[in-house]
């Protein structure tokens, strides 16, 4: 077994500093310690998941507990550790902004760790990357550049447009806030908006990442999903292998993920995942197999043969069964971040409301990620409606 295909895994039932600090340590001890990923002297970035500034019970982003255990161990072994990270599109990429998200986000205390700083630069440059498989070139924050290591801090979350967001999506947020529209317009497809996403992994490496799974999202995440206790911390060198461990833990199979199932076809990971193997405490005591998945998903619907076919019939010949976005003008306010985050130009303010043109949606859901008030609803077509219902 190669060693950057294991993952450590230990119980974590609470955000208690000093027991999340244990757990933390010890996840990264199982696959080799901090000193197998870093050096002393090295500039580390360590990037969250701060899809936008929230409570840390909303379970949106990382909790700071996981974040700070971190730091101060990277801290502790003689590195300069540098937060940074650029939210999503809704929110305009400034200095004020991303101060605004670190407080709200319980990151802001982390700054007065000695050895950790909170960065609010904003410049970012084009780099190209001739090897990647669907995306040859990157705009990139700088902190990410100008790091000699990065660190990956993630949260355990279900998505909309890719099913699951951890290890391997995470890394998108080093992609300026403004930019990412531009990702999902050209990848309007899942799969391959995975591709793309691996390739991004391979562009800028991170050498370790840790899963913020003591309190995952299940639902409707990343955003307005509902938090869910799982009760783990996990650490690996390969994003694809944590992944797949903490889907597992999320009661999902890890085959159905687009970035993981993007891996198997890359051959980054056997298809079976029997190179994925797991250190430390029992997985089965923290698995949720109930947790609830996206309702994007398909799971409504029964899956027999016949389904399948016929779902793949529609399928090829264009026929999108995913729910659209609808806003409800109750809830809107009409700050336009909807318009801003939407890649397709599908969204537009009319009378002080969010309206949708439906024959522009993409389905990529950023303008329900990114809606601070929870008003755009995701409702069945027509013919998906039918289908759910014959297909029960």
């Amino acid at each position: 077994m190669m060693r950057e295909k294991q993952v450590g895994l230990v119980h974590c039932r609470r955000y208690d500093p000093g027991e999340v600090d244990r757990a933390v340590e010890r996840a990264i001890g199982l696959v080799g310690g901090i000193g197998a990923f870093v050096r002393p002297g090295q500039r580390v970035l360590l990037k969250p998941n701060m899809l936008m500034g929230a409570e840390p019970a909303q379970a949106v982003t990382t909790h700071p507990a996981v974040l700070g255990a971190v730091a101060r161990l990277l801290v502790g072994y003689g590195c300069t550790v540098v937060i940074a990270d650029s939210p999503g599109a809704g929110t305009r990429y400034t200095e004020k902004n991303l101060g605004r998200a670190y407080e709200k986000s319980g990151f802001a205390a982390l700054a007065a760790i000695p050895g950790v700083t909170l960065s609010t630069d904003t410049a970012s440059r084009t780099v190209s990357y001739p090897q990647g498989t669907v995306m040859k070139r990157f705009a990139i924050i700088e902190e990410a550049l100008r790091a000699d290591a990065v660190v990956v801090v993630s949260k355990a979350k279900t998505h909309l447009f890719t099913g699951y967001t951890g290890a391997v999506k995470n890394l998108f947020g080093i992609v300026p806030g403004l930019e990412k529209p531009i990702f999902h317009a050209r990848f309007r497809k899942p799969d391959d908006f995975a591709g793309m996403l691996l390739d991004l992994n391979s562009c800028v490496t991170p050498v370790l990442h840790i899963m913020d799974a003591v309190v995952g999202m299940e639902g409707d995440g990343p955003m307005s999903g509902e938090p869910r206790p799982i009760g783990a911390v996990l650490a690996g060198a390969d994003p694809t292998a944590v992944d797949v461990a903490t889907i597992r833990l999320m009661g999902m199979d890890p085959a159905s993920i687009p970035t993981v199932a993007a891996a198997v076809r890359r051959e980054m990971v056997r298809p079976d995942f029997g190179d994925v193997r797991i250190a430390g405490d029992d997985p089965a005591a923290v698995t949720v197999l109930d947790f609830r998945r996206p309702s994007t998903g398909q799971g409504t619907m029964r899956t027999s043969w016949i389904n399948r076919q016929i779902l793949r019939s529609l399928q090829r010949r264009g026929t999108d069964l995913r729910p659209l976005p609808v806003p409800d003008p109750e809830r809107c306010t009409g700050c336009g971040r909807c318009v801003r985050t939407c890649p397709a130009a599908a969204v537009h303010i009319e009378g002080g409301k969010a309206e949708i043109d439906h024959t522009k949606c993409i389905r990529c859901y950023c303008c329900h990620e990114m809606c601070t008030f929870g008003a755009i609803d995701l409702r069945q077509g027509p013919v998906a409606r039918v289908l759910s219902a014959l297909l029960r």
